[in-house]
């Protein structure tokens, strides 16, 4: 959790409003979640989009708010933005998918065992039939 909750961080204190792909990304997962920031809302603070953008009155992006409207994340009151981080979403999310992919994985896994029995059972069937044969 240490390394993806330091990437989520690092994502989003450098990359948002920088690269565009990484901003709509992070705005649809803030709106889609009812999340803000990596971790916690207050993380925005310390990110390049709020450092060079003095003139921004927002302390949070707009994706944030509860309502997302232009310039609702000026007030970051509990009643107008998300104050969870969306790392824990993620790792749910995460969680149920890696538990369907390990279930699609054993699954496969069973049927390759059952292949491998009938393919030993049918050599030595056939190997029974040759050895009866001469």
């Amino acid at each position: 959790m240490a390394e993806l909750s330091h990437t989520f961080t690092t994502t989003f204190n450098n990359n948002y409003m920088i690269n565009p792909e990484v901003t709509e990304a992070i705005d649809q997962m803030q709106m889609e979640y009812h999340c803000c920031g990596a971790l916690t809302f207050s993380q925005w603070r310390d990110s390049l989009w709020l450092h060079d953008n003095p003139d921004l009155n927002n302390s949070v992006p707009d994706s944030c708010c509860k309502t997302p409207s232009p310039y609702c994340g000026v007030r970051d009151h509990p009643s107008n933005i998300w104050y969870n981080g969306c790392i824990h979403q993620f790792e749910d999310e995460l969680g149920r998918h890696l538990l369907i992919l390990g279930a699609v994985g054993c699954g496969i896994c069973l049927i390759q065992v059952f292949g491998m029995i009938l393919s030993c059972c049918l050599y030595i069937k056939l190997k029974d039939i040759d050895e009866n044969y001469y």
